[in-house]
């Protein structure tokens, strides 16, 4: 997402998406894109669980839908009303089709689930990226 706001707002000329000759959708890769709120919370429903059970546990965090890389740019294209010129190059190695995490037992045990979906995912950046078009100092 950072990389298609900088297209978006001109710090970088096009986005390279790796890949797009996969068995997908749209050739592009499948990836499990998850909300920051929706990560943040999600963290804080672990800690509160480690809290009460002080026992290691791997919970998988997202919103179990795969979505394509192509799809990620289209929708950030009708939300910000930006053209996102990219090139698609080849894979890189060790590069997957697709993969999504199934977050069954997060809201099982944690009684957590990502709330936010695609379209305010790119709202929410598109809105925090022209607030902050140098993004935040260090």
């Amino acid at each position: 997402m950072p990389f298609i706001g900088q297209v978006a707002t001109g710090k970088k000329e096009e986005l390279v998406i790796y890949g797009g000759d996969y068995n997908t959708e749209d050739g592009t890769g499948v990836r499990d894109f998850i909300h920051v709120m929706d990560l943040a919370t999600g963290h804080v429903a672990a800690l509160k669980k480690l809290d009460k059970n002080p026992h290691y546990k791997v919970y998988n965090l997202g919103t179990g839908q795969g979505v394509t890389v192509a799809q990620l740019v289209e929708c950030f294209e009708k939300v910000s009303g930006k053209k996102i010129s990219y090139r698609i190059t080849d894979r890189r190695r060790g590069d997957i089709p697709a993969i999504w995490g199934d977050c069954s037992l997060a809201e099982k045990e944690l009684g957590w689930k990502a709330e936010y979906g695609l379209k305010e995912m790119c709202e929410d950046y598109w809105r925090w990226q022209t607030l902050n078009p140098e993004g935040y100092r260090t």
